[in-house]
């Protein structure tokens, strides 16, 4: 599960580090639907009954992956993950309230209050020490943390309503990859992107679908809670490529908040 974690935080680091992180966004999404094109012809399809969440997921995480990549543009790597990473799992216990009238445990709201800390330290780190995030950054990977959220609500409905699982999930990757290709044809020369992304296109999908892959493998082979908590030290790893690869300046307080952040994560997945 580490080994995911990781995989997640590198490809999301390696598109911030792009000129143009749009761009690169685009050409990975196009490249991750081909893997799963031999999927689906050996699976088949999922059930008619989950291709209105699967319509609904396409459409909700295309776009938070673009405004995901317009947050980088406004701030550091190792400011923006940690902050989505964060508010997603907040995002998901708040919506259960109503939702399926959940109602969270000690540890849940700790976790919640934890994440919350965490979030406002880097806020204020960012904005006001450091300035290694605009205001319009935090908005957008706060936007983009939401629809992600949303996203995770409705898979959680739809993958049950599919045939299999590896169905459902690669049915997302090639709508998303379809999907992503109309919405940006007329913004972008795919071709051009392709061509100048074209190590993002063919290896990012090695990183994308192969943390994913690991995720869903590791849930059959350990308990989900631990599995889940597991998946955030993604937050870690983005510090240390922040650090080292991309030449951030990570300062104590950040590590504090994404420390605060992680921990309060893990409360959450394991109440």
């Amino acid at each position: 599960m580490l080994v995911s974690a990781s995989m997640h935080a590198s490809w999301n680091a390696w598109v911030k580090s792009r000129p143009d992180p749009g761009s690169a966004i685009v050409a990975l999404s196009l490249g991750s639907g081909l893997p799963y094109v031999c999927v689906l012809l050996w699976v088949g399809l999922p059930s008619s009954a989950a291709w209105p969440f699967i319509a609904g997921t396409v459409g909700l995480s295309t776009s938070s992956a673009l405004i995901l990549t317009a947050a980088y543009r406004h701030g550091d790597f190792a400011v923006a993950y940690p902050l989505v990473r964060g508010l997603i799992p907040v995002a998901l216990v708040l919506a259960a309230i109503p939702v399926f009238h959940e109602t969270p445990s000690r540890g849940g709201v700790a976790g919640v209050v934890a994440v919350a800390l965490g979030l406002l330290l880097v806020a204020w780190e960012s904005a006001r020490r450091s300035k290694t995030m605009t205001t319009k950054g935090l908005g957008l990977a706060a936007t983009a943390a939401a629809l992600n959220a949303t996203s995770a609500l409705l898979d959680a409905q739809g993958a049950r309503l599919a045939a299999h699982p590896l169905a459902y999930a690669g049915t997302i990757a090639v709508c998303s990859s379809l999907f992503m290709a109309v919405t940006q044809v007329r913004r972008r020369n795919l071709g051009q992107v392709l061509r100048t992304e074209w190590k993002v296109a063919i290896f990012g999908p090695w990183l994308s679908n192969g943390s994913y892959l690991l995720y869903v493998w590791s849930m059959t082979q350990a308990p989900v809670a631990t599995v889940a908590a597991l998946r955030e030290t993604s937050m870690l790893f983005a510090l240390v490529i922040g650090a080292v690869a991309l030449r951030e300046h990570i300062g104590g307080w950040r590590v504090v908040a994404v420390g605060l952040m992680l921990g309060g994560v893990c409360l959450l997945k394991l109440a």
